[in-house]
Order: C-alpha cells, then structure tokens, then sequence
C-alpha cells in the first residue's frame, strides 16, 4: 500500500429531503465498485436510508454515532469495529441509527475543534485501504454537515430540476462555502442535477443551473420510475445498463474519477 495514498472523500449535500442525496450516493459508490474502486459509505443521517438501503440492522456492532462520541472523548478506536460490508455491492459502509440526532451536542463538547471531528477520524491510516469515502449527509446545514464539508476533498450538491426545490441554491451554496473556504469551484465543488424531467419547466430549471454553475455541472440525471422503484426495492441502477439513470449516474462516477485522476 501506498504510504502515501489517501482516499478522495465526496460529501453528498443539500439542506433540503427529497432530491436524490441517498440515491446518489448509493449509485456513485455502486458506479465507482464497478469500476473496481475500493469504496466506503458513511451515513451521518439519523433517518438512516442509507443504511436502510444497504440492508442494515441492528448488530450489536457501533456506528458512526459511536466512532464520533469515541473520537470526541479521545478513546482508543478499533476502525474494524465500525465497518460493515454489502456482499451485492462490493462495498464498505458505516450504517447510522436514530442514535446520531445527538451528534451536534457530542461534536459541540469536543475538547479541539468542533468542526474537525470527521476531517480527524478520516486521516488514520485505516482508511488509506479505500480509494473513495462518501458520506451521505442529512437534510441540514448542523455540525455534522460542516464537519463533512471540512473534511471533503470534493463537495457534491444534489439539486433537484424543479422551481421550487431549486430556490435557494445559491444562498445555500454560500452556506456550504463558508464551512470550507479553501474550496476551488468547479474542481472541490461540484452540482449535480437530478431528476430532470422533460418538461419545459424541468428544462428551464436545468437551463438556469449552467447558466448560473457552468463548469461545476455534473452530467444530470434524469428522473423516471426507475428511481422511485430502486428506493423501494433497495436495488442500485448503475448495474442496469438498459436503464438510462443507471448509464447517467456512470457517466458522473467517470466524470469524478477522470477529476481525481487529473488532480
């Protein structure tokens, strides 16, 4: 192993439910596995889809509420201890529980720096086993999304292509640029469209994200009921070559290793 390697972490944000966070996230690290990549998932949700989605249940094994409340209190951590495999995927993950709504209370005693907690957890060693860490993060803009975003190598904002869903974008992009100023638009931090519907207002939408974006547009992924039956049915679209979400959601995981590549 390369002394020197460290994995590239994308952070999947918005403040907002309901545009394709999770299922982004499960479709990139499914996407970036099938293209042999050593890939970890990290749900910081305590509405747990993600780990829902992987088929999590309670084993008596700690989460990522404890790996947080363990770094925090500057205990001994054993990383084997926290990590789960999905044999159908070819994936690692850190599954949450309802447990982590009381992460912000642990992260705001810490005794260094709150919003460094997850940027401390990731530089051990352990994880220079993975080429990529993604972390699917809740609908807010608390402690743990600055933590994800500090720690990020690539910020990855899911923006719905619809009116309403779309407003606000900007504001919240200069939230999520406050929390890493360090960032370079269009290399660290990128937008990806979801559900893009071909409709005139889906297409206006997506018109005015390049208009405003450019360059940190990522290929969009269009919306079909194949998405809605892959929440529901726990399957991963990126394995279907005749679904064209699945071939969307490649498309972006090529563009991402492509940018690692050239960095």
């Amino acid at each position: 192993m390369d002394k020197n390697k460290k994995p590239i972490i994308i952070t999947i944000a918005n403040e907002k439910g309901g545009v394709a966070k999770t299922t982004s996230a499960i479709n990139i690290a499914a996407g970036l596995a099938l293209r042999e990549k050593n890939v970890l998932l990290v749900d910081i949700d305590s509405q747990t889809h993600l780990s829902n989605w992987l088929g999590f249940t309670f084993d008596g094994k700690p989460t990522v509420a404890e790996l947080i409340h363990q770094t925090v209190a500057q205990f001994p951590i054993n990383h084997t201890d926290f990590i789960r495999h999905n044999e159908k995927l070819n994936l690692d993950y850190i599954p949450a529980t309802p447990m982590l709504a009381g992460a912000v209370t642990t992260l705001k005693v810490d005794q260094i720096d709150e919003t460094t907690v997850f940027s401390r957890i990731f530089s051990d060693g352990y994880f220079k086993n993975y080429d990529f860490i993604i972390i699917d993060c809740c609908p807010s803009l608390d402690l743990r999304i600055t933590n994800a975003v500090k720690c990020s190598d690539i910020l990855l904002i899911t923006v719905q292509a619809d009116p309403i869903p779309y407003q606000g974008t900007d504001k919240m992009l200069k939230t999520l640029l406050r929390m890493k100023p360090t960032a370079n638009i269009g290399e660290d931090v990128l937008i990806l469209p979801t559900m893009a519907m071909n409709i005139q207002v889906s297409k206006a939408v997506l018109e005015a994200i390049y208009a405003s974006y450019g360059k940190m547009v990522l290929p969009p992924i269009p919306f079909r009921a194949s998405v809605k039956n892959s929440s529901a049915n726990r399957t991963v679209l990126v394995k279907r070559t005749s679904d064209d979400v699945g071939r969307a959601y490649m498309k972006v995981v090529d563009v991402l290793i492509g940018g690692v590549n050239n960095g």
